[in-house]
């Protein structure tokens, strides 16, 4: 029996889906949870005084965040964003990021210290990433 073109062609196509699917997407184990703005961390980078609003003299504002789960070289990044406020027209304007490498679970603490004069009014907000994929958004306001 001759079996035409367009079937070998389907055939091959299908057994290939399920490869390149899995290869088209990274798959983690890595979650975050717990994020948590607040004014100090500790030695495990736990929150301490968690607070979402800061003065405009606050010296450094933390976000303590638990990963779990994480296999070994996960990248979690932290974008430190600008919403909006008496800084007009300016919003959404990243102000700094950082990324650490970690594995397993633990708490990763994040900060951004005090420009020169004081941290401009309005609201604030950190993202977090999971080696390059948005996760969390922890929202803040500096009064």
């Amino acid at each position: 029996m001759k079996k035409s073109p367009l079937l070998i062609a389907s055939i091959i196509i299908a057994s290939l889906l399920p490869a390149i699917s899995l290869t088209a997407c990274d798959v983690t184990t890595a979650s975050l949870s717990e994020a948590t703005m607040c004014r100090s961390v500790d030695n495990d980078m736990r929150p301490i005084d968690a607070t979402d609003i800061f003065a405009t003299d606050t010296p450094e504002i933390f976000c303590s965040v638990k990963l779990s789960s994480a296999p070994p070289d996960t990248e979690v990044k932290a974008e430190w964003i600008y919403v909006q406020g008496e800084l007009e027209g300016t919003e959404n304007y990243l102000i700094d990021d950082y990324t650490l490498t970690a594995e397993g679970t633990l708490y990763l603490g994040f900060s951004l210290t005090k420009p020169e004069a004081e941290w401009p009014k309005g609201e604030y907000k950190v993202i977090l990433y999971v080696d390059g994929k948005e996760k969390l958004s922890v929202p803040f306001t500096v009064q």
